[in-house]
């Protein structure tokens, strides 16, 4: 009995190949056209405030003034993890970079931070406490503008509000400026932490002393 040979495979007709190509095109445009990897960015503010008292082992622990810091308070298309930029009156939000948080809780982390750095004889939080406050700070930034150019703005006004009722109510406010390079998510984050490190410092300077 004769054997026959081994057939060989067929080739892909024309309008097979024609139509294997065109699915593949779409997943070769698209791996082409991946999107860079998103980059989180933070304000800078330590976890723990550098050079402030522990409270372990300050003798300041039960005595100490309690100061309650608000969650700062931003205009709504601020308040969010876009990392954005005004170019005129519109608003332009990075592809490629994002806060690590909400920008409300970075900026009161920040000053948290900022104002426990420069006042270690208060005990200074951002977190619910099991008794009233010695001082409540609230803070409202109206605005907060980086633009393509690198001029950077921030207006804000603040509070100091004493649990002592027979205390006055400390009221402030600021208009602060930064330059510098805005080409970058990067440089973006650098002014507008540098805004924010002026407007903890005016903060601090006006706090009540003793």
């Amino acid at each position: 009995m004769m054997t026959r040979p081994p057939s060989r495979l067929s080739r892909p007709t024309r309008p097979a190949r024609v139509a294997l190509l065109s699915a593949l095109l779409p997943m070769a445009v698209l791996a082409g056209c991946a999107s860079p990897p998103v980059r989180f960015y933070t304000l800078g503010a330590p976890a723990i405030a550098t050079g402030a008292v522990p409270v372990t082992a300050s003798p300041l622990a039960t005595t100490a003034p309690v100061v309650d810091v608000g969650r700062v308070v931003l205009p709504d298309y601020l308040d969010g993890q876009d990392i954005v930029v005004r170019a005129g009156n519109q608003i332009e939000r990075s592809a490629s970079g994002r806060w690590a948080s909400r920008l409300s809780v970075g900026a009161t982390d920040l000053i948290t931070a900022r104002l426990a750095q420069a006042r270690t004889d208060l005990f200074v939080s951002d977190q619910p406490q099991p008794l009233p406050a010695t001082w409540r700070l609230t803070v409202n930034i109206s605005r907060l503008d980086v633009t393509r150019d690198g001029a950077a703005a921030l207006n804000a006004d603040w509070s100091i509000v004493p649990h002592d009722p027979h205390l006055p109510i400390l009221h402030d406010r600021a208009s602060l400026t930064q330059s510098g390079s805005a080409a970058t998510d990067g440089a973006v984050a650098t002014l507008t932490q540098a805004l924010l490190d002026q407007l903890a410092d005016r903060i601090v300077a006006g706090w009540p002393k003793g």
